[in-house]
């Protein structure tokens, strides 16, 4: 047999056949699935929105505690600078009574009160210890 004789049992050349095997497209059918797959996307988009509007709330509430956590951190700070231009002020007005009420300069002050180590009365550790003398201050100058 040739190969002619077989054509017509494998169905290349049967109309039949070859619809049953490949249906044609119905355009029908593919506007409802469009349909369908607009209306899911339609929810999702929905649901996107919501999940939106609920994080942009969140978001909101959380800039708003910063916000007023950062009110409260400025707030004792400046409670902080003006307490320290307060006892400036108290400083700077005491330094100027002192220096017009005061009758020694501090120059006078120093001289009078202020003694070198040597000279201060717990200086000497060992009493027996005699102090040098160029380190009295008690004795009268030798006299020749």
């Amino acid at each position: 047999m040739s190969i002619v004789a077989y054509l017509p049992r494998l169905g290349l050349f049967d109309r039949t056949v070859r619809r049953a095997r490949h249906p044609q497209h119905r355009a029908v059918d593919e506007v409802e699935r469009q349909k369908i797959l607009r209306v899911g996307a339609d929810f999702l988009i929905k649901g996107l929105q919501l999940q939106l509007e609920e994080q942009a709330a969140e978001h909101h509430k959380v800039i708003a505690r910063i916000d007023a956590r950062h009110a409260e951190v400025v707030e004792g700070l400046e409670a902080q600078i003006a307490e320290l231009e307060r006892r400036i002020s108290i400083g700077v007005l005491a330094e100027s009574v002192v220096t017009e009420t005061q009758e020694l300069s501090v120059e006078e002050i120093h001289r009078h009160c202020v003694k070198p180590l040597y000279e201060a009365p717990f200086a000497t550790v060992n009493p027996g210890r005699v102090t040098p003398s160029w380190a009295r201050t008690d004795t009268a100058p030798a006299t020749p």
